[in-house]
């Protein structure tokens, strides 16, 4: 597969405070810190940390619905290649033909004023693509696909269920037919028994429409059964990239080991034994030196106190960012056949 989107070093720092005469900033908010990593063409990458690790910010970043402070974003479509970061309001605007976004609330997403219709239709005549019977040709034609009635079509938002409007908010998402799709929680609202249908549904149109998804997500069982490959983000920063089955068997950083030990088991006759962290998460307006994730690891030296680690890779297509990598490497092939992938 080819590269689709390159995230090059992308930072996104909001001021806090303020203080002297001129009101300059008294700090940073460092939600998204630099932060590197590529998306192939027709691949699930999933997104997982806890909250305020600065995964909404990043996807947000990624579409420029949010100004990166630094940073850039290369899409390649057609043999171009595109700078997302230089492109003005004008280019910016035909670019998100091709990229959107799915937001977590389908409840606060949709405009109550409008008809299902009008929402699906909404893009195509924002970007002057179609309108009159064409408009209606089409928004029926994404209608159907996404599993809606289109005699339903002229009813408003609050007639329809939360998984019903989720699919409305996907239809609006790919009426312009996108390649790059921000998945934003996109199942989070809904009942485990609707998250199920909507993620079937978001992999019948990925084959369907060739579409490329980044999929934030806080439920690990979701993200295993949709991902390719995950990359799981802390105060911030990226701290692990892998093949999904390869993370979830043998995590390589401390702190996906804590996240994957807290997967319930679906045996009830198997005991968990949940990685506990300890302490509280750091502000991302003060991180810590070094590690950012030294405070509350239980594999921390002096090393990880003071330095920075890189991004590296372990394994094949495997990037962890630990001073301590070959611990857990060590642990993780020990253990392999006892973890059970969910």
């Amino acid at each position: 597969m080819s590269v689709l989107l390159e995230i090059s070093d992308i930072k996104v720092h909001f001021p806090v405070g303020k203080t002297g005469f001129f009101g300059r900033p008294a700090g940073y908010v460092r939600a998204v810190d630099g932060v590197s990593f590529t998306i192939e063409a027709g691949e699930t990458l999933g997104l997982v940390g806890e909250s305020g690790s600065g995964k909404t910010t990043l996807g947000r970043a990624i579409l420029r619905a949010i100004e990166p402070t630094s940073g850039t974003i290369r899409f390649h479509k057609d043999g171009q290649d595109i700078d997302v970061t230089s492109l003005n309001n004008k280019q910016l605007r035909a670019m998100w033909r091709d990229m959107q976004m799915i937001f977590q609330d389908p409840y606060s997403s949709l405009n109550p004023r409008m008809t299902v219709r009008d929402v699906i239709g909404e893009p195509l005549l924002a970007n002057k693509v179609a309108k009159g019977e064409e408009l209606k040709q089409r928004v029926k034609q994404i209608a159907t696909q996404c599993g809606l009635d289109v005699e339903h079509l002229s009813r408003y938002p609050h007639a329809f269920s939360g998984g019903q409007r989720q699919r409305i908010a996907i239809a609006r998402a790919l009426i312009l037919h996108p390649e790059f799709i921000v998945c934003d929680e996109a199942v989070s609202a809904l009942d485990v028994s609707i998250q199920a249908q909507i993620l079937n549904l978001l992999k019948e149109l990925q084959i369907d429409l060739s579409l490329t998804f980044l999929f934030i997500a806080h439920d690990l069982a979701a993200v295993a059964y949709v991902c390719d490959r995950v990359e799981v983000m802390y105060l911030g920063t990226i701290v692990e990239i892998a093949p999904t089955e390869g993370l979830y068997y043998t995590p390589r950083h401390p702190y996906t080991e804590a996240l994957m030990s807290a997967i319930p088991e679906a045996d009830p006759t198997k005991e968990m034994t949940p990685y506990l962290l300890t302490g509280e998460r750091p502000s991302p307006a003060n991180p810590p030196d070094g590690c950012r994730f030294n405070t509350r690891c239980r594999y921390a030296t002096d090393l990880c106190r003071t330095d920075v680690p890189l991004l590296t890779p372990i394994a094949s297509n495997h990037f962890v960012a630990c001073h301590h990598a070959e611990i857990l490497s060590l642990q993780g092939a020990m253990d392999h056949e006892e973890v059970a992938l969910i």
